[in-house]
């Protein structure tokens, strides 16, 4: 049976990633985004302690930047609004599938938690991109620019054959969770190859020639 190219393999792992779809939104929810309070908070300075850092003060009308977990917290509350990071405009993100089309071989950069992020405000928060008809534009064009970046890895891969370097700028933390677990194989079966190959230099040393196994 012929051995699987790398492109076929990674392509079947792309489904599994070692970092599950929940923990990489916990750690998007530490993203800073901007919100315009409705309140003013009855604490010193009008701050907001909290674990990673304190945030404010929070008064009406006075745009703050906070965490995207508490930016959601408040949003449910109707205690503010959320305004849309500026690399989701429209004419942002056409610039941005623009540039990734036309320029195969780099990735263009963009936010590393971009998938993530964009989701939880199209779930909680879509109302922030207008109408119906704008939050459906705005969706098509982050779906398409992770398809083209996706298909970038895949198009890369397809090309691999014998040593490489490889470099892969500009990936975002989904996109490099995809891949992860092909490196993580590729350097563990190093090691153990090198390990293998210094038995046996030890073994040929000693007399005792006997191949090392995987």
């Amino acid at each position: 049976m012929p051995t699987p190219s790398l492109f076929e393999y990674v392509s079947t792992k792309l489904e599994e990633p070692p970092i599950t779809p929940e923990e990489l939104e916990f750690f998007a929810e530490h993203e800073k985004v901007v919100i315009i309070p409705n309140f003013s908070l009855n604490l010193p300075n009008g701050q907001l302690t909290c674990i990673e850092g304190t945030y404010g003060p929070f008064r009406p009308n006075i745009p703050v930047e906070v965490p995207l977990y508490l930016a959601l917290a408040l949003h449910r509350r109707g205690k503010c609004r959320i305004q849309p990071p500026e690399w989701m405009a429209r004419d942002r993100l056409k610039t941005m599938l623009d540039e990734e089309r036309t320029i195969p071989q780099y990735f263009q950069p963009v936010p590393q938690y971009y998938v993530e992020v964009s989701k939880m405000l199209f779930t909680e928060a879509r109302a922030i991109f207008g109408t119906n008809s704008d939050v459906h534009e705005v969706q098509e064009m982050i779906e398409e620019l992770k398809k083209v970046r996706n298909s970038k890895i895949l198009d890369g891969l397809r090309k691999v054959s014998g040593p490489i370097t490889v470099k892969l700028n500009n990936l975002s933390a989904s996109e490099t969770n995809k891949i992860r677990l092909l490196f993580e194989n590729s350097l563990n079966m190093w090691h153990q190859l090198s390990k293998n190959d210094k038995e046996w230099q030890e073994s040929r040393l000693a007399g005792t020639d006997t191949p090392a196994t995987l």
